[in-house]
Parts: structure tokens; C-alpha cells; sequence
């Protein structure tokens, strides 16, 4: 974890600190704990596959310098977390958790108040984030604290189509990719995300979508943790093809535009639920086709 000068801050009751991965055991417990609360309580599907994945993901962002968390203490007691994806020059911030004893306490917006002053040190071009359309709580939340709604997501799930799209091949991304990654992702975001698709290549979830003369997008991996940036819908529709599964919840789909969520609709595909992308900073209107992560 890189270094935060000024926590600890006493707040209240609270003690907001930096996290450790000796936090990991306890920040994985809250992680689906806090999920499943809201979820359970509004009949939708827990996004957290499972306390395992949870314990998991907890202990794989505390061991990376690529991240930043934070957590908030009663009594030396853990029982609120927020994490940062630090690894380009727009922020991802998620999840933030908290414990559901302890919900509606204000504990939540110090720790993304917290985050966010982190990144305004740091002069970081944009911050989003991905939150749960029922969860309204944290919808105003966010909105509050200065982050504005851009874009209704759908998240879609159901068995990948097989097919191909004439003129276009998709293969499995390498390293020397990246650099036409990178142009991609700026033509259309008006930033790289190239340090996640790196990240991705190595764990050999990416791929590239190509035409005869050019790589035309990329997808960092199928489903809820992954992204997709492409020219065109021909040319996301060419990578949505070749995928195996979705994994987790599903893919996030921009609502809006209604040709490619049509195409999901029309092969088989079915809403699980919404999402909301919200940002702070830089944002460019989209020039091309993507695929949000559950971060952006």
C-alpha cells in the first residue's frame, strides 16, 4: 500500500486509518457481509460470489501498491473499509463497505471523503465509481459528495453467443498490444487504462479485437471486474462473441445505447439489475463502444 501522511484522524467515536494487509481477514468478512445486507433486503443477487471471493479480493488489493484503502475503527474494532484503483489517471473507488451493524452512521462518507482528499493530493485527473441503482443511499451519497451521474448500466448475464462479425478476428492480447491499446482507449475515453490491461494480459484474461489493418479494441477480461473499449459496437460485438463465460454478476452494459443492448437482448441475455457510472474530474463523452468495469 503506498504511504498516507495524515491518518490516522480520530472522528468521533471513529478512528478512519489507513488499511494493512493485516486488515484483510476482517475487511473480506465485511466486504460480503455488507452486500448481501442490501441485496437480501431488496431481493436482488449478491454481486460478491462468495465469502471465499470476498477474503480473496480483500487480501489481493491490501498486498498491491497499485491500491489504496482505507478503514474505520470503534474501539480498535474494523467495521468499515474503502478501497482505490490507483493504477491510471482516473481513480476507481470501490467497494466501499460497511459493516451493516453500523450502516446509515455516516461512517461511509468519511471513508470516501477520504479517498477523495487522498486524490486530490495526489492530483489525479478524475475519480469514478460504479454503485448499485436500488442501493439509493448511496446514490445520494455520492451525488453530496461532488460526483455526477454519466451513464445507466445495465448488468447482463446469460451464455455468451458464439459467432463471429466479417472483417474483424479477436485473439488473445499480448504485451506489444498495449501501445495500440492505449490509442484505442484515448480515442474514445480521452485516457489509458493501459497499467489494468497489462495487469490483465499477465493473468491471461485479455483480449483484442483486430481489423485488417489495425487492433480496433480491446477487452481486459469478460464480466463484472474487467473492461471493454472499442471503435465500434461491430467491433465489441466481435469480442462479446468470442468470450466463454461472464464472469460474476455479469457484464455492464451502457443503457443508452440501445443498439448493443438490443444485440444482448436479442442473443439470449437478461438484465440482472442497474448500475450507475459517477465521476468527478475528468470525463470525456464516449467517441466509440465500451464496457465498464464494476470500478468504470
Amino acid at each position: 500500500m503506498q504511504s498516507v501522511t495524515d491518518f490516522p484522524v480520530a472522528l468521533d467515536n471513529i478512528t478512519v486509518r489507513e488499511a494493512s494487509p493485516d486488515d484483510a481477514e476482517r475487511c473480506g468478512q465485511i466486504f460480503y457481509d455488507a452486500f448481501a445486507s442490501i441485496a437480501e433486503r431488496h431481493n436482488f443477487p449478491v454481486e460478491p460470489g462468495s465469502p471465499d471471493f470476498t477474503q480473496f479480493k480483500a487480501a489481493q488489493m491490501l498486498a498491491a501498491d497499485a491500491f489504496a484503502a482505507f478503514v474505520a475503527e470503534r474501539e480498535g474494532h474494523v467495521i468499515a473499509s474503502a478501497f482505490a484503483d490507483e493504477r491510471g489517471p482516473i481513480v476507481g473507488i470501490g467497494p466501499v463497505i460497511v459493516d451493516p451493524l453500523d450502516q446509515d452512521g455516516g461512517v461511509g462518507r468519511r471513508l470516501v471523503s477520504a479517498v477523495l482528499e487522498r486524490e486530490r493530493t495526489r492530483g489525479v485527473a478524475g475519480v469514478r465509481l460504479v454503485q448499485t441503482a436500488y442501493h439509493y443511499r448511496s446514490l445520494a451519497l455520492s451525488a453530496k459528495l461532488g460526483f455526477v451521474v454519466r451513464e445507466t448500466l445495465s448488468v447482463m448475464q446469460g451464455e455468451p453467443p458464439a459467432l463471429s462479425v466479417a472483417g474483424r478476428g479477436v485473439r488473445r492480447a499480448v504485451p506489444e498490444d498495449l501501445e495500440a491499446c492505449a490509442d484505442v482507449c484515448l480515442r474514445v475515453h480521452g485516457h489509458e487504462r493501459t497499467a489494468e490491461l497489462s495487469d490483465a494480459i499477465a493473468a491471461g484474461s485479455a483480449a483484442v479485437v483486430e481489423r485488417p489493418d489495425r487492433i480496433s479494441g480491446y477487452a481486459s477480461g469478460f464480466g463484472y471486474g474487467w473492461h471493454a473499449v472499442a471503435e465500434t459496437n461491430e467491433d465489441l460485438i466481435a469480442l462479446l462473441g468470442s468470450a466463454e463465460a461472464f464472469i460474476g454478476l455479469g457484464i455492464l452494459v451502457p443503457a443508452r445505447n440501445a443498439e448493443l443492448l438490443r444485440w444482448c437482448l436479442d442473443n439470449g441475455l437478461k438484465i440482472v439489475q442497474q448500475s450507475t457510472l459517477m465521476t468527478i474530474g475528468l470525463y470525456n463523452e464516449p467517441t466509440g463502444a465500451y464496457l465498464p468495469s464494476i470500478l468504470f
